[in-house]
């Protein structure tokens, strides 16, 4: 046998054929992985190389040197080294020049330096800083913190001229980000291939500022899909609708869509009501504009859900504005009438009772010290406002029902009125049972891709649901 054929077939050869040549990468030496193949044999296609260690048939073939690494590495447990292209072996050799001329005149450090330094942006830093802080709400002084700089200059000794170390100088950067991204949206607003649908809501943050969101959502007139963006959380004056009106125009005369308004979805208050009457008049008048209040207001499922509920809990017990008042003023530690809320509620029967246990629990940190060694984790407290909340509450009281009954009988004198007995153990589970469809809907609708179909779907569901469920009184 000549060892052409010996090559060939057995063992890779050292030598670069043609075909070798010609699936090497422009630029680049012939990649090594083709010392480990052989040509094409009769019946296999000519352009292709074949692995030398594959035994059973099909052998596997590529002209492509990284598919066959693959292959080699993954049947065959065998690295190939990737060849560096000539231009990066000519840099590489260029720097190495470099740094023996700069030893030679004591001029390493300057290079590093250059080096270091040529990697850093202030723009792309800044932006970065600026994403870090807002997106995990740390404080602006971090950049006063030594360690946070060190950190920086582990990664880059050079960092230190490029990061601010003065927690003003964060606002600034903040201010100016956002003004950016605020174009680039405001940019795709006006262009879009839509009108601009919003969705409204008034939220109370943590430090009990009154702050009114909007988004707006639209098809985008370069990519052709739908997208959704945030237009603001601005102060508000009140809940009513003038003053949501006074807050929204601005957005939208800021942002130049007056004239592009679409839908509003809202929840099922009045106040809604009354902010859509205000943009109709507003338009009419200013833009001469033909906007229906009435056509363009689209009420909330999850609102319409949660309303339900409540109408099937509460039936007559207690007011909707009573138990929203509870809700804060127990979430804000200011309930002065204690008793007179817990007399108020146990009106709900065991749902009642319930709820006055979760809230003695949260009344101080050794009580809910006390409830965790029995229980390992809390019971959520129901609220009006937050969906589903008294079936979450459900969901979890009723799993961890002998730690509650301990608890309770173990602060008999504040809790004996409400003691939940064997039988209001049954109606709350049954009353979970009850309340899981609607979370299962809620759960459905939420979030901007539900359609108009599951709704008016949903919506039949729900009302069947009604009709058909056996549902006693328990109050």
């Amino acid at each position: 046998m000549d060892s052409e054929a010996n090559s060939s077939t057995f063992a890779p050869s050292t030598s670069q054929t043609s075909s070798q040549k010609a699936l090497s990468r422009k630029g680049a030496p012939p990649s090594k992985v083709w010392l480990h193949c052989r040509t094409a044999r009769d019946g296999e296609k000519p352009a292709y190389k074949y692995c030398n260690y594959c035994t059973e048939d099909p052998i596997y073939g590529s002209d492509n040197s990284s598919n066959m690494r693959k292959h080699l590495q993954g049947r065959h447990k065998i690295s190939v080294e990737v060849a560096i292209s000539r231009v990066q072996e000519v840099a590489l050799q260029q720097l190495k020049e470099l740094y023996r001329q700069a030893e030679s005149s004591g001029q390493t450090n300057e290079i590093d330096i250059q080096v270091f330094q040529k990697q850093l942006d202030q723009g792309v830093i800044n932006e970065a800083l600026v994403s870090l802080i807002v997106v995990r709400n740390l404080p602006f002084a971090m950049v006063e913190w030594p360690e946070f700089h060190v950190l920086c200059q582990v990664l880059n000794p050079e960092s230190k001229d490029f990061v601010t170390t003065t927690h003003s100088q964060v606002k600034n950067m903040i201010e100016k980000s956002y003004e950016v991204h605020k174009d680039t949206v405001r940019k795709k607003l006006q262009s879009a291939s839509t009108n601009i649908h919003l969705s409204v809501d008034i939220w109370t943050s943590p430090n009990k500022h009154l702050l009114l969101g909007v988004t707006g959502d639209f098809v985008d007139c370069i990519e052709e899909k739908h997208l959704k963006t945030l237009l603001g959380l601005r102060p508000v004056a009140g809940h009513s609708g003038e003053d949501q009106f006074d807050v929204l125009i601005s957005i939208l005369q800021e942002y130049d869509i007056v004239r592009k308004l679409g839908a509003l979805v809202g929840d099922n208050s009045s106040t809604n009501d009354t902010l859509c009457r205000a943009i109709e008049a507003y338009l009419r008048k200013e833009e001469e504009i033909q906007w229906s209040a009435t056509k363009w207001r689209v009420r909330c499922m999850g609102h319409i859900i949660n309303l339900a509920v409540q109408g099937f809990l509460f039936h007559n017990s207690i007011s909707a504005e009573e138990l929203e008042s509870y809700d804060e003023l127990e979430e804000s530690g200011e309930l002065e009438d204690i008793e007179g809320a817990k007399q108020k509620f146990r009106l709900l029967g065991p749902l009642g009772k319930l709820h006055n246990i979760i809230v003695d629990i949260r009344s101080s940190t050794n009580r809910t010290a006390e409830f965790l060694a029995l229980a390992t984790r809390m019971v959520p407290l129901d609220n009006r406002t937050r969906w589903n909340s008294w079936y979450n509450s459900l969901v979890v009281a009723n799993k961890l029902a002998a730690a509650i009954d301990t608890y309770t009988k173990d602060h008999w004198a504040d809790l004996e009125d409400d003691f939940i007995a064997p039988g209001d153990w049954a109606k709350l589970r049954t009353i979970e049972e009850f309340l899981e469809p609607f979370h299962r809907a809620t759960l459905k609708l939420e979030g901007h891709k539900a359609t108009l179909e599951n709704v008016l779907f949903t919506m039949d569901v729900i009302i069947k649901y009604f009709k058909d469920s056996l549902v006693c009184i328990f109050f």
